[in-house]
């Protein structure tokens, strides 16, 4: 009885430890304005459902980062923010959803490109 509730705590630990929102792959940080030429641009960042190259994009934004689900493939996203923008690329062929994606400086969206 005695290891079932130290293994239940610990397992209750490690749940509130886990990251909530984290996306599924880490961002490369690109400085400056990076062209959003050959995907499709999102500005200002609101939640929605916007048109892409093939189908659609939807995004629920809560607070400085944002979720998203497309009925298309996605092969990366750019997330500007201040003076650079966070890119996240997907493995080949792509993904239908992340969540958790944010700028980085971690202050606001300024705009997104879905390619």
């Amino acid at each position: 009885m005695r290891k079932s509730i130290i293994l239940t705590a610990l397992g209750a630990a490690l749940v509130l430890a886990a990251p909530a929102n984290a996306a599924s792959v880490s961002p490369t940080t690109i400085a400056g304005n990076p062209s959003c030429e050959g995907g499709t641009k999102i500005d200002p960042v609101a939640s929605g459902t916007y048109a892409v190259e093939g189908g659609t994009v939807t995004i629920t934004v809560s607070g400085k980062s944002f979720d998203f689900t497309s009925t298309v493939l996605v092969t990366s996203v750019l997330v500007k923010g201040g003076p650079a923008a966070n890119l996240y690329t997907y493995a080949a062929p792509g993904v239908t959803a992340d969540s958790g994606l944010v700028s980085p400086d971690g202050k606001g969206l300024s705009h997104l490109c879905f390619f």
